[in-house]
């Protein structure tokens, strides 16, 4: 009996020395938002090492990479899901060790949910929020909130105060709100959620600032810029909290997420704020003024020329390129208006199929468009009428837009007039922004584009996936299966002899 007791003791002393170790140096800020905070862009080679002073605590189970939920690890990306990519916490973290003494550790507890409202992270609301999702369109999002058991906000707080045993809470970062754009009561539901942290968590809000990012800015293409005047009334609320510019940070094409230089500033923003309050001033790496619209650079002769390249499609004559205005719509202006840096499509590359072609639409950072998930192609409307317009849809048959009647293209080039587009589906050309309804052919140059400030940055497309591919873009087999001959890997040209 005397042993068991004595036993019991020694456990209970080595649980009170393990709470004891709580490391002053050890830094931690909590994480949380939709789909910018998640990171929505993929990382690139100077993203995929870090210094291991800068850790994540895996806030869910992860197989790729291995990591396990609770457990310390060095913070290369993803940090908040498998599946995830480049996000606002990255930068920050580098940034916060960088400039603070070497003894000094910094952790990130991140848990994000693309596409959430606030109110995914409100107890009181999220299971009423989860029930009102369609299974059927909001399939993924429900899927997002089972690898947080439904409640975001609680494993939050549970991962919380595990960092709580070994490090000590310094801040918290919030990007959020694109899924609440322009709502006025937005910043009382984000202090709800702070205040419960407080409560939760035992901590005093004047030694715990949060830190609010702004959406994509007007000026960069921001599908939701309204949403930043309502963040600029958090401090008000909130009394220690900062608002984080996203003034000159590049997206992707969709009005929603950053580039991975986008959230590089972004990160580094957050991190100087979060050193000022440390009592750090530093000095960060902004970008330089972006340029605003691409230019014409090299004119196509060939198809085979163009190879996967994207290049602008432009009417000599009239001085007007085609474009991808807002979400679909096919846009046809001059390169002024066309080749802005705000539109969704500037530009467009080949796909072939049995001798004819896919136009998939390009978006102004090099990626592919995609529509709700679904590739964005050039479409006529055969069964429409004009007010549609062609525009840029997934072929999905919506309004008739499907692969054999509207988005298939025959495109020939007749030497010293251009290229013509005959869509297969109405057996008509492409001539403006309506349908492919012109008996007539229209002669079109293909450009690939430049920078309109610089004249060097390239508008490049380069594929990365280990895929062959012919010179016209199409998958072209096992290497080893392959005639002699010129193709396509990751983006550069290579003979097989």
């Amino acid at each position: 009996m005397k042993k068991a007791v004595l036993m019991c003791v020694m456990l209970a002393a080595c649980l009170s020395s393990v709470k004891a170790e709580v490391d002053p140096n050890f830094y931690v800020y909590l994480c949380f938002g939709q789909s910018n905070m998640e990171g929505n862009a993929t990382p690139e080679a100077q993203d995929k090492t870090v210094d291991p002073r800068f850790q994540m605590l895996a806030c869910v189970d992860f197989s790729s990479p291995k990591r396990k939920m609770g457990e310390w690890y060095p913070a290369t990306p993803p940090i908040v899901r498998q599946g995830t990519g480049l996000g606002m916490a990255d930068y920050f973290g580098r940034t916060m060790v960088a400039n603070l003494p070497e003894e000094v550790k910094v952790g990130v507890v991140d848990v994000a949910i693309g596409g959430t409202k606030i109110e995914g992270f409100m107890q009181d609301k999220v299971a009423s929020y989860i029930a009102s999702m369609n299974p059927s369109t909001e399939g993924w999002l429900i899927n997002y909130f089972k690898a947080y058991d439904n409640d975001p906000y609680q494993r939050l707080v549970d991962m919380a105060k595990i960092a709580q045993e070994s490090g000590v809470i310094k801040g918290i970062l919030l990007h959020q709100g694109e899924s609440n754009n322009g709502q006025s009561d937005w910043p009382k539901k984000v202090k709800q959620i702070y205040d419960q942290l407080m409560e939760d968590l035992s901590l005093n809000p004047e030694d715990v600032p949060l830190f609010v990012g702004e959406t994509v800015s007007q000026k960069a293409g921001g599908a939701c810029y309204h949403h930043n005047a309502v963040i600029a009334k958090v401090p008000s609320v909130i009394p220690n909290s900062y608002v984080i510019s996203s003034a000159d940070c590049p997206q992707k094409g969709d009005g929603l997420h950053f580039t991975a230089a986008g959230y590089r500033t972004m990160g580094q923003r957050y991190a100087q704020a979060a050193l000022k309050v440390l009592g750090v001033e530093t000095e960060i790496q902004e970008p330089e003024e972006p340029a605003t619209e691409y230019a014409l650079d090299k004119k196509f002769t060939s198809l085979e020329e163009i190879g996967t390249t994207p290049f602008s499609i432009y009417n000599e004559t009239e001085q007007k390129a085609f474009y991808g205005i807002d979400n679909q719509n096919l846009g046809y202006a001059a390169l002024s208006e066309a080749l802005q840096k705000t539109n969704s499509v500037v530009a467009f590359r080949l796909e072939e199929v049995d001798g004819d072609y896919l136009l998939r639409g390009i978006t102004p950072t090099g990626d592919e468009y995609n529509i709700w998930g679904s590739p964005g192609y050039l479409n006529s409307q055969p069964d429409r009428d004009d007010q549609w317009c062609c525009f840029i849809l997934g072929l999905n048959n919506q309004y008739g837009q499907d692969f054999e009647n509207g988005a298939l293209w025959e495109i020939e080039y007749e030497e010293d007039k251009g290229f013509t587009l005959l869509n297969v589906g109405t057996g008509k050309y492409l001539q403006d922004a309506t349908p492919a309804k012109y008996d007539d052919p229209t002669y079109f140059s293909f450009y690939s584009l430049k920078d309109a400030t610089t004249g060097i940055k390239t508008l490049k497309h380069e594929r990365t996936d280990g895929i062959v591919y012919t010179l016209q873009g199409v998958k072209a087999g096992a290497w080893d299966a392959l005639p002699r001959g010129l193709y396509i890997l990751n983006g550069k040209k290579i003979v097989k002899r």
